[in-house]
């Protein structure tokens, strides 16, 4: 009963902002270019009247549209021609009905299967457009199925985590929040607010002695409130794990000029990208590459060679390094175990953020030469997470900084699909903005605050929580989500 008047409050706030159309909608649903198939997707009423108006099948010697016997049975595949007004026909093609409200949009669908080059899809899509559909706005198919019910925001948003996902983690934790695992979190402990909510207005109600402060009611409230926080700091510490798993981690090498920071760059790359010779300062740019660590994507930047002198290009690719670092989720910072500890050393590590260092793994490199330089003195010298001893011209060590990089972001546990949420940085504040007011009442219940003045702050938790879900949220808000997404998705 709540889910159906979570809908109805949805669907009547849309009918008044004018948004909820009853208009067929149609666009292409696959990439630009050539392909094997090509499909254009119509979703609304008239879809299936289009479709009869410019399909013939294969079985329909005299080939005429919109003058046959043809009754499509929904989710099944027919062969056959699209036609244009004069009977010419456009493409061959496959065409599939599906009838609401068993569909992506919960409207009818007809979806025409076509070869995959831009004048036969063009084609298609300007004959439906004339056919009375209209052009569909980016996003538009999933705000329907958000609007009519099938989704919520949360899951609609986790579509197109999907489309970007980077590596099979990142799309199985996608998929688990488009199955609703954050949204049904989200629901439990909105559940456990409404519930604690109304446990105090029955005791605001009928109460009439004064409150005790120790006792187990007033206790076991303020028990319950700290649990929710719990749960919701859970739920911003998944958040950090599926940003790395949707973005990457902004990976920096940094370090002096020749120490082996462009060899370790094509390393990971697993190509050739960065010049290596014994020229300093050959980097003056920064090299941008994603890559995969055992499930684990890397934004992979090489920086230029820092060192207090160099030519005026040279400095200008010195100051992008510095930014780069400063920004940096993890930091490679290289060192030549042939030459020791330099003064260019120390002045580097000294550009490094404080805030960063803790996310720094030193890489003793050059280990196959005679070395000047053993472990232990780099952890003395440069507080880090940890120390890993290479040689980028044997291979040696190489395997062990993979798995040194993937232990330091998820301390070598993945925890599964589950161990990484996909939160906008929309989640993220009105999460934060909900853990601020649960922090709130529990300062409150500290204070021996009377209940009712704790009510205040659960139900801004109440309508943080609903606003996560898609429960009336502005249009504008509506419009930022979907104008992301490609059109026809």
């Amino acid at each position: 009963m709540v889910k159906v008047d979570r809908l109805k409050n949805r669907t009547d706030h849309y009918k008044q902002l004018g948004n909820l159309e009853n208009d067929t909608i149609v666009a292409i649903s696959t990439p630009p270019g050539e392909g094997g198939i090509g499909i254009v997707r119509m979703s609304g009423p008239e879809s299936l009247n289009i479709a009869l108006q410019i399909f013939v099948s294969s079985g329909d010697r005299e080939k005429t549209a919109g003058k046959r016997q043809f009754n499509p049975v929904s989710k099944r595949l027919y062969y056959g021609y699209i036609l244009d007004e004069q009977g010419n026909e456009i493409d061959e093609v496959l065409l599939s009905f599906m009838q609401a409200p068993h569909t992506y949009t919960r409207e009818d669908i007809v979806e025409i299967n076509a070869h995959g080059g831009v004048v036969p899809l063009r084609n298609i899509l300007k004959l439906i457009i004339r056919k009375g559909a209209r052009l569909a706005e980016p996003g538009e198919f999933t705000r329907r199925a958000y609007l009519n019910g099938r989704i919520d925001l949360l899951q609609a948003e986790s579509i197109l985590s999907i489309i970007r996902a980077k590596t099979e983690k990142g799309l199985k934790a996608a998929i688990q929040s488009l199955k609703g695992a954050l949204s049904g979190e989200i629901l439990k402990i909105r559940d456990d607010v409404v519930s604690i909510l109304s446990e105090i207005e029955v005791d605001v109600d009928f109460s009439h002695e004064d409150i005790d402060f120790e006792g187990e009611h007033y206790q076991d409230i303020k028990r319950r409130i700290r649990n929710l926080k719990e749960r919701m700091d859970v739920l911003l510490e998944k958040r950090i794990r599926g940003k790395i798993l949707q973005e990457g981690l902004k990976t920096v090498i940094a370090g002096k000029p020749n120490v082996g920071k462009s060899s370790l760059y094509n390393y990971l790359v697993r190509e050739e990208r960065a010049i290596v010779t014994e020229v300093p300062g050959t980097t003056r740019d920064l090299l941008i590459e994603y890559i995969n660590i055992k499930g684990v994507p890397l934004k992979l930047i090489d920086t230029a060679g820092l060192r207090k002198n160099g030519d005026r290009v040279e400095k200008i690719g010195m100051e992008f390094s510095k930014k780069a670092m400063e920004e940096a989720d993890l930091l490679l910072f290289l060192l030549d175990a042939a030459t020791g500890i330099t003064a260019e050393d120390k002045w580097i590590y000294e550009q490094i953020p404080r805030d960063n260092r803790q996310s720094v793994i030193v890489i003793l490199n050059k280990i196959d030469l005679k070395r000047e330089l053993k472990k232990e003195k780099v952890q003395k010298n440069f507080p880090c997470k940890m120390v890993i001893e290479t040689s980028l011209v044997t291979g040696e060590g190489l395997d062990q900084l993979e798995e040194a990089i993937t232990d330091m972001v998820f301390s070598g546990d993945l925890q599964g699909e589950e161990g990484g949420l996909f939160l906008e940085a929309r989640h993220g504040e009105l999460i934060s903005q909900a853990i601020m007011s649960l922090e709130d009442a529990i300062k409150a219940l500290e204070q021996k605050y009377p209940l009712d003045i704790v009510s205040i702050d659960l139900r801004q938790v109440q309508q943080y929580l609903g606003n996560l879900l898609g429960e009336d949220t502005g249009e504008a808000v509506l419009d930022y989500i979907f104008q992301r997404f490609c059109i026809g998705k």
